[in-house]
């Protein structure tokens, strides 16, 4: 179900549409909707990079929702170099509706360096994320 499609959509605070997709920014966390037939690449994570950092800024504690309602192919290593680059992200939660997407995320799972959990229910999925956030603003409490 798109983001645009439910309740959801009274509480979003910026979207940014590019070609591959539509990027819906909340307080802490960002739902992701990548258009049917796009190959996410380590090219359009720069992209969604850039954007996330001009609006959360250099050193946002944030989460992300990759809400797959299309189809797409997924490179991989792009969350290696994500990671690699220096940035960090609190946690991944993926909303899938098939059973197909099953193994696109347990490929995902070797290259994510950090949380990362499967949904069903997109409400789900921003319960899990706001819970890693919170979770990680203790720990960064504790480590000051």
């Amino acid at each position: 179900m798109k983001i645009t499609d439910t309740e959801l959509k009274e509480i979003i605070e910026y979207t940014h549409v590019f070609e591959h997709g539509v990027y819906y920014f909340f307080e802490g966390f960002i739902i992701s909707e990548v258009n049917e037939g796009v190959d996410y690449n380590w090219g359009i994570v720069k992209e969604v990079i850039e954007i996330a950092t001009n609006y959360y800024g250099n050193e946002a504690s944030i989460c992300l929702i990759s809400n797959r309602i299309n189809q797409y192919s997924i490179n991989p290593l792009g969350w290696h170099n994500f990671f690699k680059s220096g940035r960090k992200i609190n946690g991944l939660a993926v909303v899938s509706y098939t059973e197909n997407s099953m193994v696109s995320i347990a490929v995902e799972m070797l290259f994510f360096n950090s949380k990362l959990e499967r949904f069903t229910n997109i409400h789900e999925a921003i319960h899990w994320v706001k819970e890693v956030n919170l979770q990680q603003q203790k720990t960064s409490i504790k480590d000051k």
